[in-house]
């Protein structure tokens, strides 16, 4: 737009200054004059079009850098974030199977418990039998050599 004013303005200084002598009797340096301020104006106007460009033009650098840098300021945070709450879910799934490993191993204490409760007062009952799980059927292994058919002398069991 402003190179538009300044068009005219030159156009308008370009005629004044070519009909103006005929008009007005103006001298030849009179002229010169006004043909030099119309080019001196015609380049303030360029210069200050050039200008605002580069002001536009800067502008526009620093408006894409400033969304750059909160683009990767966002996405920063979202990696962050997603990486920070994986970690918390890691750490809760391992609380979680120790909490779960606890209980267990308190109902196999509670079970133990339980099972010596009620075996006790039957202890005295294996004890004419104990001698049978190393002698079985009042025999002991020579040498030290295992009883066949397993501890028992019956048969092998595998557990």
């Amino acid at each position: 737009m402003r190179f538009l004013i300044a068009f005219v303005a030159l156009v308008g200084y370009a005629s004044a200054s070519v009909i103006s002598p005929l008009v007005y009797g103006v001298n030849a340096g009179d002229a010169q004059a006004a043909h030099i301020d119309a080019a001196v104006a015609a380049q303030d106007n360029a210069r200050a079009w050039g200008e605002g460009q580069a002001r536009a033009a800067e502008a526009a650098v620093q408006f894409n850098t400033e969304a750059v840098r909160q683009v990767a300021e966002t996405n920063r945070d979202l990696q962050e974030n997603a990486y920070w709450g994986s970690v918390a879910a890691n750490q809760n799934a391992v609380a979680a199977a120790q909490s779960h490993a606890a209980a267990a191993s308190g109902v196999v204490a509670a079970r133990a418990g339980l099972a010596a409760g009620y075996a006790a007062p039957y202890a005295g009952f294996a004890a004419p039998y104990a001698g049978y799980a190393a002698a079985p059927y009042g025999i002991a292994a020579p040498y030290g050599i295992a009883a066949p058919y397993g501890a028992h002398g019956l048969a092998y069991r595998g557990w």
